[in-house]
C-alpha cells in the first residue's frame, strides 16, 4: 500500500468513526444520514480535486451562507432541538469538504469536524458501540495526524528542493516519500497499534482511581425512547396486541440468587381496578412517599417469611415513570431517586423518558398454601368497596362463573378452577376479530371468539372472580423474560409485555393468578440465540462497569484491593515465620548431630568447593568450563559444537583488545590479525568453522584438531601477556 492511499484511508476511517458514533445515539434522522453516506462513499472514487477546481468558491460561499438560515429552520421548526441541528450542519461541512477536498488544510478541518461529532456523541451515549468508535477514532486519529505530518513537511521540502533518483527503472507510484523504498505499511500499522494501546493501557486505572463527578448527560441512552404499552391509568381491551411483536429491550435483571426465580415469576408495574365494560382504570389516583431505612425505601413494616429475592433492575430510557419489581416488593434502593406509591401497592419514581435507571429491589414472593386459607377469615371493607365494582355486562358471564367455580370448596379452589378453565378452554391469539366495535367485548371473548391476548384473559378471570364474590385487580407488568447464560440476566423485551390478575386471600393479602395460556415458543437458532446473548452482556457490562461506574463501586474496587494487599502481607509474613522457623529447626538438627566437625574433618569437599568458586569466579576458567560443557551437550551437532569453539577463541581474543568490526567476516577478521604469533592457529580454526557453518549441511569436522588450534591459541595469547609483563 502507497503512502498516499494509506493515508486516505486512515483518514476517510477517522471521519467514518465519527460519523458512526453520531448514528449510533439514534437521535439523527434516516434523511440526513442518507444524504451523508452518499456523499461520504461518492468522494471515494470521485476526483475530489478537479472538482475543487471546477466549482467556483463564491458558490460555496453561498452554500454557507443559505445553510445558516436553513440551521436556524432546522432548530426552530424541524428538528425543534440545538444539538441535532449542529449536528446536522456539522454533516453540512463534512460533505463540502469531502467533495472538495485538495488540500491539507481541508483534511486538517475533516479532522475538527469528526472530533466534534464524537463530542456531540459522548452527550447522547455512552454505549459499546460508542466505545468501538473510540478505539477506532483514537487510532485512526494517531496514525491520520502522523502521517499528515508527514506529507506537509515532505510538501515543504518540495518547494525548496526537488528529489531526483539516480535511475528509475519504473514509473514512480505515491508520493515522493516513496522515491526509493516503498511505504512500510505493516511497521506502521504495528507501531500505532503500540501507541494506541499505551495510551489505553494510561488511561484505564485514571479512569478507575479519578473520583466519580455527577455522570449528567452521561445517563442518556441510545437509540430513540421506546414506547411500552400497557402502563398508562387507562388500558383498553386489544391495544397491546400489534405492540408485543417489537423485540426491543425494556430492562434486564440480575439477581443475587438466579436458581431461585422460578419461570412463573413476573415484573409488577401498575394496578387497575375499575372496569367499564371495555377498558380499566383507576379510581384512587393519590400516591404518598415511601419512607426510607438506610439505603433503603421501607414499603413494608414486616414479612410473612425469610426467603427474600434480590433483584438488581437496569431499565432503558421510557416514557412510564412505573417502578417494577417482583411481587411482593419489600424494599427499594434510593438510587431509583424519589419513589412513591399508590392504593393498588404500584411504585413511581421521577420520569426518564431519556435516562436509563438502575436501582436494587427487595422482594417476597408469595407462594400461599391453601390449607390456611379459609372463608371464615374477613376482608377488609376499603378492599371490597375498591375492588368488587362491576359493570353492566352480558348475564351470561356472571352464569360462566357460577358454573365453573360451583364444585370448587373454596374460595381459592374456586379462584383455581377458573384459571384453570380459562387456560384449558380459550386460545391464544394477538388478533382478535370483531371485537373493537362490539358492545361488549368480554363477552363476545368468552362465548363467541374464544380466542384473545393477555388482556382478555386477565379482564374475564377478574369479572369472573367478582361475580363470586372475590376481589380482584388487573395488573400490567412484564413476564420473566429470557434468561441469558453468558451475563447471568434476565433480558426482558417489548413482546414480554403482560397482563394478569392478583385476588385478594387473607391472611395472604394479594395473590398473583395468570389465566393466560403459555404463549408458542419463539423461533430462533441457537447461534442467534449466542450472538444475541452475547451482545446483551457486553452491553450490560458496558453499563454497568463503566457508565454506572460510581463513588460507591469505586470505594469498593480500592476497599477489595486493601484487602487483598492485606492478605498477601499475612500471608508473606506467615511464610516467612514458618521459613525462620525450619532454618532453625535445621540448624538445631545440625548441630544434634554433630555434622559440623565432620565437615571440617572432610578436607576434600572443602577443596571442591572452592575449586568450584575459583571456576566460576575466574572469567577465563567460567569461559573455558562453560565452552567445555556445551560442546559436550551438543556434541552430535557439528554446527554448534564448532560454533562453540569459535566463539570461545573470540572471547580469548576479545579480552586482549581484539574485536571484530561491523560487516568484517570471520575470514576478514583472522586475516587482520597478521603478524601476530596466535594469527596462524586462529585463522586454521577460522577455516574449519567456515566450512562446517556455512558449508553443505552433514559435514562433519576433525574435533581433535580443533582442540588443538585453541588450546594453541589459548597457550599464545598467555605467552604474549606474559612477554608483555616483562
Amino acid at each position: 500500500m502507497t503512502f498516499e492511499r494509506y493515508f486516505k484511508t486512515s483518514s476517510y476511517c477517522l471521519i467514518g468513526a465519527g460519523f458512526v458514533a453520531v448514528i449510533s445515539t439514534g437521535s439523527i434522522g434516516l434523511i440526513p444520514i442518507c444524504l451523508f453516506a452518499a456523499v461520504y462513499v461518492t468522494s471515494l472514487f470521485v476526483d475530489t480535486v478537479r472538482l475543487h477546481r471546477r466549482i467556483p468558491e463564491w458558490l460555496l460561499n453561498c452554500a454557507t451562507v443559505i445553510y445558516v438560515f436553513f440551521f436556524l429552520l432546522d432548530y426552530r421548526i424541524l428538528s425543534r432541538s440545538f444539538l441535532a441541528a449542529t449536528i446536522h450542519l456539522l454533516f453540512f461541512l463534512a460533505a463540502i469538504k469531502l467533495l472538495t477536498l485538495a488540500k491539507d488544510s481541508d483534511y486538517f478541518h475533516l479532522y475538527l469536524i469528526s472530533f466534534a461529532e464524537m463530542l456531540a456523541a459522548s452527550t447522547l451515549t455512552v454505549n459499546i458501540v460508542f466505545a468501538f468508535c473510540l478505539l477506532l477514532f483514537l487510532f485512526c486519529g494517531i496514525s491520520s495526524l502522523i502521517l499528515f505530518e508527514m506529507r506537509r513537511s515532505n510538501a515543504r521540502m518540495q518547494e525548496h528542493a526537488v528529489a531526483k533518483p539516480f535511475v528509475r527503472h519504473r514509473k514512480r507510484e505515491g508520493s515522493a516519500l516513496e522515491l526509493f523504498a516503498p511505504f512500510p505499511a505493516r511497521l506502521f500499522t504495528g507501531t500505532t497499534i503500540g501507541i494506541t494501546l499505551l495510551i489505553i493501557a494510561v488511561a484505564v486505572p485514571l479512569f478507575f482511581l479519578f473520583p466519580r463527578i455527577n455522570r449528567g448527560f452521561y445517563q442518556r441512552p441510545s437509540g430513540n425512547t421506546q414506547y411500552v404499552s400497557g402502563f398508562t391509568d387507562h388500558v383498553e381491551l386489544g391495544q397491546i396486541g400489534s405492540i408485543k411483536q417489537s423485540d426491543a429491550v425494556v430492562m434486564r435483571i440480575k439477581a443475587a440468587a438466579p436458581e431461585e426465580i422460578p419461570p412463573d415469576l413476573k415484573w409488577r408495574g401498575i394496578a387497575l381496578n375499575y372496569f367499564d365494560g371495555r377498558s380499566w382504570t383507576r379510581t384512587d389516583r393519590n400516591r404518598f412517599t415511601v419512607p426510607t431505612q438506610g439505603s433503603y425505601y421501607k414499603l413494608e413494616n414486616s414479612a410473612q417469611g425469610t426467603r427474600w429475592l434480590n433483584q438488581t433492575f437496569f431499565v432503558e430510557a421510557l416514557p412510564t415513570n412505573v417502578v417494577f419489581a417482583a411481587h411482593k416488593a419489600l424494599a427499594i434502593s434510593r438510587d431509583v431517586g424519589a419513589l412513591q406509591k399508590d392504593f393498588a401497592e404500584a411504585l413511581y419514581t421521577d420520569p426518564h423518558p431519556f435516562n436509563k435507571l438502575r436501582y436494587s429491589a427487595i422482594s417476597e414472593p408469595i407462594r400461599p398454601d391453601p390449607s390456611k386459607i379459609s372463608d371464615l377469615l374477613p376482608i377488609p371493607q376499603e378492599i371490597l368497596r375498591a375492588y368488587m365494582q362491576l359493570p353492566r355486562l352480558d348475564p351470561r358471564v356472571a352464569e360462566l362463573s357460577k358454573k365453573v367455580a360451583k364444585t370448587a370448596p373454596n374460595r381459592y379452589a374456586k379462584a383455581r378452577a377458573l384459571e384453570r378453565y380459562l387456560r384449558s378452554n380459550y386460545g391464544y391469539s394477538l388478533v382478535l376479530r370483531g371485537t373493537p366495535n362490539s358492545r361488549d367485548p368480554l363477552a363476545m371473548f368468552l362465548f363467541d371468539v374464544r380466542r384473545g391476548h393477555c388482556e382478555y384473559f386477565a379482564s374475564a378471570m377478574a369479572i369472573m372472580l367478582r361475580q363470586i364474590g372475590i376481589p380482584s385487580r388487573l395488573v400490567n407488568g412484564f413476564r420473566t423474560g429470557e434468561y441469558n447464560y453468558i451475563g447471568d440476566n434476565w433480558i426482558v423485551r417489548q413482546y414480554d409485555a403482560h397482563s394478569w390478575i392478583e385476588a385478594y386471600f387473607p391472611p395472604y393479602g394479594w395473590v398473583e393468578f395468570d389465566p393466560t395460556p403459555a404463549e408458542p415458543p419463539r423461533a430462533r437458532t441457537e447461534f442467534t440465540r449466542l450472538i444475541s446473548n452475547l451482545s446483551d452482556a457486553v452491553d450490560l457490562w458496558w453499563w454497568e462497569g463503566v457508565v454506572n461506574y460510581d463513588a460507591s463501586k469505586q470505594f469498593r474496587v480500592f476497599s477489595a484491593l486493601y484487602s487483598s494487599l492485606g492478605t498477601f502481607r499475612r500471608e508473606t509474613g506467615r511464610l516467612l515465620e514458618s521459613a525462620y522457623e525450619h532454618g532453625r529447626m535445621s540448624v538445631f538438627w545440625i548441630r544434634s548431630q554433630n555434622l559440623g566437625s565432620r565437615i571440617v574433618k572432610s578436607w576434600p569437599v572443602w577443596m571442591l568447593c572452592i575449586l568450584l568458586l575459583m571456576v566460576f569466579m575466574i572469567r577465563p576458567w567460567r569461559r573455558h568450563f562453560s565452552g567445555w560443557v556445551r560442546r559436550i551437550l551438543h556434541s552430535g551437532n557439528h554446527r554448534t559444537a564448532i560454533t562453540g569453539f569459535y566463539r570461545e577463541a573470540l572471547a580469548m581474543l576479545e579480552d586482549r583488545g581484539f574485536k571484530p568490526e561491523k560487516g568484517q567476516t570471520p575470514l576478514e577478521f583472522a586475516q587482520t590479525l597478521a603478524r601476530q604469533p596466535y594469527q596462524p592457529s586462529f585463522l586454521t580454526l577460522t577455516e574449519i568453522y567456515n566450512s562446517i557453518r556455512f558449508g553443505p549441511p552433514g559435514r562433519s569436522y576433525n574435533r581433535a584438531e580443533a582442540q588443538m588450534q585453541l588450546r594453541l591459541l589459548r597457550d599464545s595469547l598467555r605467552l604474549k601477556g606474559l612477554a608483555n609483563r616483562d
